[in-house]
């Protein structure tokens, strides 16, 4: 049977002989600032296109207000994937983070996301397609952007 590793017993003299845990300890720490970095980057770019994906729908919804025949255009219903997608990642990584999760707001903001997602998708060839149910993508996606400013 192979014994599993164990670190030696910490010297008594001094800090920083060779059996001191204090260089493992400095590499520790050091993995795991590098780590987070590299998370908080991933955060900030998923941040990042997930706004994207916002500015797309609800510009989209704005700019097509006026027009007569209403009809979907390919930033709004990329920007709903874009957004469903991005937000189930940010999800991930909040999960995986150190700080509490507010699973109502995520949960709220999820649901929201893929209702805008079954409205959207389907119609995105269609001609025309009905006003109330472009005005439902457009109120939902400003539900959405209102849940996640407002509900800490």
């Amino acid at each position: 049977m192979v014994k599993p590793y164990t670190l030696p017993p910490p010297a008594t003299q001094g800090c920083h002989t060779p059996h001191s845990p204090l260089p493992y300890r400095e590499a520790a720490t050091l993995a795991a600032q590098q780590k987070g970095e590299s998370m908080e980057t991933a955060k900030l770019v998923l941040v990042f296109i997930h706004l994207l994906g916002m500015a797309a729908i609800v510009g989209g919804y704005f700019a097509g207000l006026s027009n007569s025949p209403k009809r979907l255009t390919a930033g709004i219903t990329h920007g709903t994937l874009l957004q469903f997608l991005t937000g189930v990642l940010l999800i991930g990584l909040a999960e995986m983070g150190t700080d509490p999760v507010n699973h109502t707001k995520y949960g709220i903001k999820i649901a929201v996301a893929a209702v805008i997602l079954l409205l959207a998708w389907p119609r995105r060839k269609d001609v025309s397609i009905a006003a109330n149910t472009y005005h439902a993508i457009g109120v939902l996606a400003l539900l959405n952007v209102a849940v996640a400013v407002f509900v800490k």
